[in-house]
């Protein structure tokens, strides 16, 4: 991933109420997500969390994150359960997440889930840019580069039918139509969307 789009990749697990990264690979730019493997973040403020609490169900979520206020990190936080609901109903919708400067600020993140062959997904892979280098042609590139990666992840795990929005968001045509429509919504403050 990291080879095609040189910016900082990730895999993560969710444990509870946060991610675990696993495994990174850094971008070569001297600008780049400084994170570690083994850290956790609370996975309401990250790509990869949202990715991956987006395939359990809303009493599920509700029972690691109870009903309430969550923990702010920026302005841009999701900062209760009721619109964390909301936005991993849209993540269901459209097959990634992001983290638009809600645990960082100055850094974007686009995720997807890697399924398992028991159909479930344990983990998710993400790409983190600096806002001051993101663009729609690269955010559509990188999303649609990690799907591909994710589709072929999910295999080697054994998952015998891909997931179909992963295999349309591999198509950079579908990727970029579908970052168009994440700029185009209004829902997000995006500072590359002008």
């Amino acid at each position: 991933v990291v080879r095609q789009v040189n910016e900082t990749a990730q895999l993560a697990r969710i444990v509870h109420a946060e991610n675990v990264y696993l495994a990174k690979v850094d971008s070569t730019h001297p600008l780049r997500l400084q994170s570690e493997v083994g850290r956790r973040l609370s996975a309401h403020a990250t790509g990869v969390g949202k990715a991956l609490l987006a395939q359990l169900g809303n009493a599920e979520v509700i029972e690691r994150f109870g009903a309430g206020a969550l923990p702010a990190y920026t302005a841009n936080t999701i900062a209760t359960t009721d619109a964390l609901l909301d936005e991993l109903e849209l993540i269901r919708q459209r097959g990634f997440a992001i983290d638009n400067e809600e645990y960082t600020p100055g850094v974007f993140c686009i995720a997807v889930p890697v399924f398992e062959g028991s159909g479930k997904a344990s983990v998710a892979v993400s790409v983190s840019v600096p806002t001051t280098r993101a663009q729609p042609d690269q955010l559509a590139t990188i999303l649609s580069v990690i799907a591909a990666a994710s589709l072929q992840l999910s295999e080697r795990c054994g998952v015998a039918t891909s997931a179909p929005s992963l295999t349309a968001l591999a198509s950079p045509k579908q990727a970029r139509k579908a970052i168009d429509t994440l700029i185009g919504s209004g829902r997000y403050a995006l500072p590359f969307a002008s």
